[in-house]
């Protein structure tokens, strides 16, 4: 009942908050962390089970994410994959190395830098999809660039992450640098097959009923998110790569 009452307590105070941000025309995530602020120990302290609503934080941005999937046009992906990528890897790198540089100049250590520049090259993948999706900007060119810009982003984090785990641990991050992504492309490719192959005739099946295809749809998307997460990815990668895939299907 403590765990009821939270929520439905943080969902009302959004509400409130939201409606205020609504009425001085400010973006809705504004008011969500505003909202968090006001609940959280800076200020109230209204909440106790915390993992519950970590819980509750992951399944609404997977679930967003997924929304975002099925949306984009796997052409679409094709034609802006290229830009996502080149501008995506730059910008991490150019940040990172002023973020590294300044971080010497200021008197960390090397690795102490390291960690500061890649912190400040990455972006909020879920503060910029929200204002996209305010917006109804994410069917837009740039804001698709924006969607692949981001999880150009993730990705490098993941591999940063890594590397740096196996340097602490001992490791030899080249090899696990590439079985990540041999694992990355092998689930890929997995999950385009089914999506071409397997989906359709699934989805012709569960359309049928709006009940049923909603149920399938939640439950093909945090599958996903569950894959990904459990082989070393982010959940949110997996719950966009839901979207995508059942995006291919005709339905």
């Amino acid at each position: 009942m403590d765990t009821f009452f939270e929520v439905g307590l943080v969902i009302g105070i959004a509400a409130l908050v939201s409606i205020m941000m609504r009425f001085f025309k400010q973006p809705l995530i504004i008011g969500y962390i505003l909202t968090g602020i006001i609940v959280g120990p800076s200020l109230l302290n209204l909440i106790s089970t915390t993992d519950t609503i970590t819980l509750f934080s992951h399944m609404g941005v997977a679930l967003l994410l997924f929304v975002v999937g099925l949306g984009l046009d796997p052409k679409v992906i094709k034609e802006v994959g290229l830009v996502s990528i080149v501008t995506g890897v730059g910008q991490a790198l150019f940040t990172t190395a002023i973020g590294f540089f300044l971080s010497l100049a200021l008197g960390f250590s090397t690795l102490t830098s390291i960690y500061i520049g890649l912190a400040l090259s990455f972006s909020s993948t879920i503060l910029i999809l929200k204002l996209l999706s305010d917006k109804n900007e994410t069917e837009t060119l740039y804001g698709k660039i924006t969607i692949g810009f981001l999880l150009v982003q993730d990705l490098l984090a993941i591999f940063a992450l890594i590397i740096f785990s196996s340097l602490n641990g001992g490791m030899n991050a080249q090899t696990l640098v590439l079985g990540v992504a041999l694992k990355g492309l092998a689930l890929l490719i997995g999950l385009f097959l089914i999506g071409v192959y397997i989906l359709p005739h699934i989805t012709r099946v569960v359309a049928k009923s709006q009940e049923m295809l909603l149920l399938f749809s939640i439950s093909w998307a945090f599958a996903l998110s569950l894959l990904f997460f459990k082989t070393g990815f982010s959940l949110e990668i997996g719950a966009l790569i839901a979207g995508v895939t059942l995006s291919l299907s005709p339905l």
